[in-house]
């Protein structure tokens, strides 16, 4: 077939039309909006010679023009990634202006190495008032206390862990707006982590439950660390596994010390230590093209940031039930997705380690 008038090499990519997508590098909030355009693009990629009637037909699908139409099955055609029709706008990449208030630089580099000298435990106030000092010492102004925080829990998320040991049972909620019932949420995750490494041993989306008996048999093979450190209010929901150090806290304890040994978050995604503080999850969708999560996608994409966490810390997969159930099964369990506000406690997890 004589395809040299086929915009950008049109032909090439229809044996791949069929394929599915490679989702990754996809903003989750763009899920709905990257597989529409894949679909319209593959649609396009079926037709043997497709004519400026087709062009501008496929392209008015996705409220298009066709130059820009055009310009996304180049992309797919070059690349075969979602990730390379996912851009929007011509300033897509491009930095954001420095502002009037913006920092010295030297007031963010010392500031990071203030932070890169304290272990995971050293207080906030503690690592503010060395920021300050080292600060005036070089004649700069300092980051200010909520600047230094989240500098503390970015730093947090890439470091290993603690020099605690043991095991660390709590919950918290990750920043995906997810769809449950009608209602947009944020998933509820229960973790038990390896105080020393950081790796996450095991995981639960919803209802901690779901985690009993995996926790179980991983004490009983020796996966999990004693002295156990555990959310007093999840004590019930795990009585079957059996240890002979085990330590319940209040739940606003448990959450403080997972936001000291996760930090920001788990690979790409930001975790909620106290619901009841946190925006509205409808709050994250700010453009039209934005759209919450089905169960089924957020939990792929927390599994593969879960993997992602222990991969850094050379650690194997932690063991998450709903990876090992039918997902005919998972999709029709809402407790998993329970995105329900914690009611025991309204504190800020920011303000208690604040005030440590």
């Amino acid at each position: 077939m004589d395809t040299t008038n086929t915009p950008y090499g049109e032909a090439d990519a229809r044996a791949a039309g069929n394929r599915e997508p490679d989702l990754s590098g996809v903003d989750p909030l763009r899920l709905g909006e990257i597989r529409r355009r894949v679909a319209v693009v593959k649609s396009y990629l079926q037709i043997k010679v497709p004519d400026e009637a087709d062009r501008r037909k496929h392209a008015s699908e996705l409220d298009l023009s066709v130059n820009q139409f055009l310009a996304l099955v180049r992309a797919w055609s070059q690349h075969e990634k979602a990730s390379a029709i996912s851009g929007a706008g011509t300033a897509k990449g491009s930095p954001r202006p420095g502002g009037r208030r913006a920092l010295p630089i030297a007031s963010k580099a010392t500031a990071r190495e203030v932070i890169g000298d304290a272990d995971a435990n050293t207080s906030l106030v503690e690592i503010v008032r060395l920021v300050r000092q080292r600060c005036e010492a070089i004649g700069v102004s300092p980051p200010s206390r909520s600047t230094i925080w989240n500098m503390v829990m970015e730093a947090r998320r890439q470091d290993p862990g603690t020099e605690d040991h043991g095991t660390l049972i709590s919950r918290c909620h990750v920043r995906l707006p997810v769809m449950i019932d009608a209602q947009i949420e944020f998933p509820r995750l229960t973790l038990a982590l390896d105080r020393g490494s950081g790796a996450i041993v095991l995981a639960a989306l919803g209802d901690a439950l779901s985690l009993a008996p995996y926790l179980a048999d991983a004490v009983e093979a020796g996966t999990i660390a004693e002295p156990v450190v555990v959310d007093e209010e999840l004590t019930e929901r795990i009585q079957t596994m059996k240890v002979t150090s085990l330590e319940r806290v209040p739940a606003t304890a448990a959450r403080t010390a997972t936001a000291r040994i996760l930090g920001r978050g788990v690979g790409s995604l930001d975790l909620i230590y106290q619901r009841s503080r946190a925006r509205r999850p409808e709050d994250m969708l700010r453009s039209r093209k934005d759209a919450a999560l089905s169960a089924e996608d957020a939990a792929r994409i927390i599994v593969e940031q879960l993997d992602a966490h222990n991969a850094a810390r050379s650690a194997k997969p932690p063991i998450v039930p709903q990876r090992l159930q039918p997902v005919a099964n998972r999709s029709r369990n809402r407790k998993r997705f329970d995105g329900g506000r914690d009611a025991s406690s309204t504190r800020s997890i920011s303000s208690s380690n604040r005030a440590s």
